[in-house]
């Protein structure tokens, strides 16, 4: 009896001690809505250390495609990775209609920086839409009054 009484203290001080030196993972907090919902998805690797991603918005519910952004130079987040987009910022350009972002991402896993990306064209549009830009929230196409196609 007396040997199962040591052999149960001894086995309770284990585990307690056990736990002690045991750290638990934090999660890596998520960047605020509405970033935390873009996602650079099926990253593709070409000639010229060009990668080309796709663009996301949503949940793991449902997945909104925003388009392709291509980048120079971007570390491989690896097969099946996602890269997680952490913010964005708007970037002048000459021609104001078109909006161009810069946007920091990382990958998603890891919480690792994984630099940035030029997002523009029609992805940089409904970028902006998601954004809240209210220029290209409102934004209607119209036909051009002095046109001459149609003469």
């Amino acid at each position: 009896m007396r040997f199962f009484t040591k052999l149960s203290g001894s086995l309770a001080a284990m585990t307690v001690l056990a736990g002690c030196g045991h750290q638990l993972e934090r999660p890596r907090p998520q960047p605020p809505a509405p970033f935390a919902y873009l996602n650079l998805t099926s990253c593709r690797a070409y000639r010229n250390n060009i990668v080309e991603c796709q663009l996301e918005y949503g949940t793991d519910f449902g997945r909104q495609p925003l388009g392709p952004v291509q980048e120079r130079g971007l570390t491989s987040a690896g097969e099946g990775e996602r890269y997680q987009v952490e913010s964005c910022y708007a970037v002048d350009r000459l021609q104001r209609e078109l909006p161009n972002f810069v946007c920091r991402i990382s990958v998603r896993i890891s919480g690792t920086d994984a630099g940035s990306v030029l997002v523009k064209g029609g992805t940089a549009v409904r970028l902006a839409r998601i954004l809240g830009d209210g220029e290209q929230l409102h934004y209607r196409w119209t036909p051009d009054k002095w046109s001459r196609l149609r003469d």
